[in-house]
């Protein structure tokens, strides 16, 4: 029987659970499932939509019974921001990754920005936030929950470098979460809604927008001497 897809044309997984002694899943095994189940629901949800995807279809594409997501999530809201939030985790490694250099701090910015529009990018994270932003409209719970339980996952690499370069002496953030989300927009606001609607600047263009973006972040959040320094 030919593998089904979603409808970007992706093959889905049909897993097939070894048990383990006396038919029980192994520890290894319900993990392994669980992660299996995780990727195909996230392979629906932003190929379909979450309102076309049931947790019936997940449940058959995964090959795991209903009782086992209902196990681990109330709803399908809460199985959609798992599912999302597990890829997130994986998509801003790059992030989570970068080193701050020992380098001036526009120079740092501007490269730890080409690595956020580097992941903000790519086809997934431009399709989760397609999929959020529509189905959240329509389900604020959804939305809600989402942010309650991702935002600090996403916002943390950035607040993690900018404060590097407070302790520096080069920042003064006063409200650091918030500088940290400002950060995120003016670095990838414009680019990622253009790539939303299909469309990608020249490269050149799209160096002068990030280089226009960090020294506007500096012009009000860069240490100055008539600025109380944050206690180390």
């Amino acid at each position: 029987m030919p593998a089904s897809s979603d409808r970007s044309g992706q093959p889905l997984e049909s897993a097939a659970f070894k048990r383990g002694p006396g038919g029980r899943p192994t520890r290894e095994e319900a993990e392994r499932r669980h992660a299996a189940l995780l990727d195909v629901a996230r392979r629906l949800f932003l190929g379909n939509g979450l309102s076309a995807t049931s947790v019936e279809a997940i449940a058959e594409q995964a090959g795991v019974a209903k009782r086992f997501i209902y196990a681990r999530y109330a709803d399908k809201d809460e199985l959609f921001v798992a599912a999302i939030g597990r890829y997130l985790i994986q998509a801003i490694s790059p992030l989570t990754n970068f080193e701050v250099p020992a380098i001036p701090v526009e120079t740092g910015l501007f490269e730890f920005g080409r690595k956020m529009l580097g992941v903000a990018l790519q086809p997934e994270p431009l399709s989760a936030f397609r999929t959020l932003a529509l189905e959240g409209a329509r389900f604020p719970n959804l939305a809600r929950l989402f942010m309650e339980r991702n935002r600090e996952r996403a916002i943390g690499p950035i607040l993690r470098v900018l404060q590097a370069y407070e302790q520096r002496g080069e920042l003064a953030l006063g409200d650091a979460q918030m500088m940290a989300e400002h950060f995120f927009i003016l670095v990838v606001g414009v680019p990622q809604r253009f790539a939303l609607i299909g469309m990608k600047e020249d490269p050149p263009d799209a160096e002068r927008r990030l280089r226009a973006a960090i020294a506007l972040f500096l012009d009000g959040c860069r240490a100055r001497q008539d600025r109380p320094r944050a206690a180390s």
